[in-house]
This record gives structure tokens, sequence and C-alpha cells, in this order.
């Protein structure tokens, strides 16, 4: 006979699992979509200028969102567990 504590525990990691696999498909999908649409952006265009400020800005931005979240990464490892 199975038990409820067992069946649970079963129950718990399918759900996981699932969780994982749903989470997986998801990252996959916004990859491709992100992939697509850099492809699509006109930087090998004879006309696109990297000396342009637009360009400047964008780096910079996506610099300062990176050390941002790796912050934010630091602050949420290193809080107290109880």
């Amino acid at each position: 006979m199975v038990s409820s504590d067992g069946l649970k525990t079963w129950f718990d990691y399918q759900l996981l699992f699932l969780g994982v696999a749903i989470a997986f498909m998801l990252v996959i999908t916004a990859w491709s979509r992100l992939v697509t649409y850099l492809g699509s952006l006109p930087v090998a265009d004879p006309g696109f200028d990297p000396a342009d400020p637009t360009v400047a800005l964008a780096v910079t931005g996506g610099g300062i969102l990176v050390i941002f979240l790796l912050i934010v990464l630091a602050g949420l490892l290193n809080r107290d567990r109880q």
C-alpha cells in the first residue's frame, strides 16, 4: 500500500519537473524571439555608425543594468537564513 506521504512527495516532484520543463520552454522561446529580433537590427547595414551617441547610450545602459542585477543577486545571496 502506498503511503499518502510518499504519494505527496511524488506529486511534489512531478510538479517541480513540470515547472522546470515549462520554465525551460519559456526561456527557449524568449531566447529564440530575442535572437530573431537582434538579427533584424540594422547592425550589418553599411549606414550603421558605431560612433553614434545612441549606441554608446545603449551600451552604457546595458552595463548599468548588469551591474544593478549583480548587486541585487549579491544582496539576495547574502541574506541571513533563519
